[in-house]
């Protein structure tokens, strides 16, 4: 073998680093921390293994900053890197970039399930989503009165207005009575007497562990089924949790929470409008107004003179409307009283007598006939029969005359002179339409009252309408 073709340690060393780092750039490997070291300088180090094997690890200390976890001596972890050579020593260590527990992936996978199922029932629509008051009075606080969370809301409303009102639903924020703890504290406010105007649901960062509870069935409904608007700050910008998604609006913490509920004494002193500038637009305003009133009054008095117009012609219409009903009942009366009347000529005395004695002198002429032709042991008979006769001609002829006597009384009680007779009278208004009702009259109205032998006209001084009739007006 050639020695010129040997490799030196560094190139061969260089080789495995490149081998190593370009096919182990992504990886990810599960196992216990070991041998735990923290260097001044920030970084620490520490061994990665399970029954058989080790390896070594580093956190760089640029990385600890964004890391949610940090290793513990003894626990188990996956953790997400990259291979790098240590040339010097020709070593090989994972440099990590990532650091979650062991079911952490369940978890996630459990979240991403979740996720979809409240999706589906609506519960992230943003059709559905309250919107925020633009300047709250009263502010509603859901998070445990210990926590740091507390403190940091507490500091950002120092910079709010005097007036506002801050209300704490006190709550447990982590384990496993926090889901139920937190929906009873939103629903809290709902029986409260005066209710915030917005609600912050806040908690400070944590592992997904800790923050699990915020996505839990019922935290996530008891938002969803709240009246009043929420803001959900749990966790620092990076974490999410389904509570994010069910509530009106997410913020990146406790206190950017705070801060989008109100607006502070500077942003509301910068809104505040210079008094000559207000001054102008409130001259501008009160004259667009002005033409807008002149314009409203004018069109008013056109509305008004075509309503009047209307009116004019409704009323001119019910006054024919009401004289063509007024005659039209006069000439149905006087049909009545002429079919009365015809039928009533029959009944007149004078042809029931003519009938009756016409009728008389039949059985005269065979009363004669039948007497000169009857033997004369029957003419005792015949005598009795001819008294029976008279007698009862008599009494027909006296219950005519007393049908005729009622026919003539009931033809004499339609007639209307009669009725006027009698002290009735018929009362008109001034065009001459006849008044049937109370309700056709109002005070000061003129009306003709008609007697039997005249008519007076008089001024109507106040209605009164019995009781039984109001229900009808």
């Amino acid at each position: 073998m050639d020695i010129s073709q040997a490799l030196t340690v560094t190139e061969l060393t260089a080789r495995i680093k490149q081998t190593l780092e370009q096919g182990f750039a992504h990886i990810e490997v599960q196992g216990e921390v070991s041998r735990l070291t923290k260097h001044t300088s920030g970084h620490q180090y520490f061994t990665i293994k399970d029954s058989h094997a080790s390896i070594s690890a580093v956190v760089w200390r640029t990385s600890i900053t964004r890391l949610k976890h940090l290793p513990k001596e003894g626990e188990m972890f996956v953790f997400s890197g990259h291979l790098s050579v240590y040339e010097p020593r020709g070593s090989y260590q994972l440099i990590v970039t990532r650091i979650r527990p062991v079911g952490a992936g369940a978890l996630a996978a459990e979240f991403e399930a979740r996720k979809k199922i409240f999706a589906e029932r609506g519960w992230f629509a943003e059709e559905n989503k309250l919107k925020l008051p633009p300047l709250p009075k009263h502010i509603g606080i859901v998070t445990s009165a210990t926590a740091a969370a507390f403190e940091d809301v507490k500091k950002v409303f120092q910079s709010r207005p005097g007036w506002l009102q801050l209300t704490l639903s006190s709550c447990v924020v982590q384990g496993n009575q926090a889901a139920a703890s937190i929906a009873k504290a939103i629903a809290r406010f709902k029986t409260l007497q005066h209710q915030p105007d917005v609600i912050l649901l806040v908690r400070g960062g944590g592992s997904m562990e800790d923050l699990w509870c915020f996505n839990d069935e019922k935290v996530v409904q008891a938002i969803v089924q709240s009246s009043i608007p929420i803001i959900s700050g749990v966790g620092h910008e990076i974490d999410t949790t389904l509570a994010d998604f069910a509530a009106d609006c997410r913020a990146a913490t406790p206190s950017n929470a705070a801060e989008i509920s109100c607006p502070s004494k500077q942003d509301l002193q910068q809104r505040i409008i210079p008094s000559k500038r207000l001054q102008h637009r409130l001259n501008t305003s009160i004259q667009q107004y002005t033409q807008h009133i002149a314009h409203k009054k004018q069109s008013l008095r056109h509305i008004q003179q075509r309503n009047m117009d209307y009116h004019l012609q409704q009323s001119a219409s019910l006054q024919q409307q009401l004289t063509e009903s007024f005659y039209t009942q006069i000439h149905q009366q006087q049909r009545y009283i002429h079919q009365q009347y015809q039928r009533m000529l029959p009944l007149e005395p004078r042809a029931q007598l003519r009938q009756k004695q016409k009728y008389l002198h039949q059985l005269q002429e065979r009363l004669y006939a039948s007497s000169i032709q009857i033997i004369p042991h029957q003419e005792k008979q015949r005598l009795a029969q001819s008294q029976r006769l008279h007698q009862t001609y008599f009494n027909r002829l006296q219950q005519c005359k007393y049908q005729i006597q009622s026919c003539i009384e009931k033809l004499r009680a339609l007639d209307p002179k009669d009725v006027l007779n009698r002290g009735y009278t018929l009362t008109t208004h001034r065009d001459g339409s006849l008044l049937t009702s109370c309700q056709d009259i109002h005070p000061d109205d003129i009306v003709h009252i008609h007697f039997s032998d005249g008519q007076i006209k008089s001024q109507v001084q106040a209605v009164n309408i019995h009781s039984e009739h109001r229900g009808n007006t």
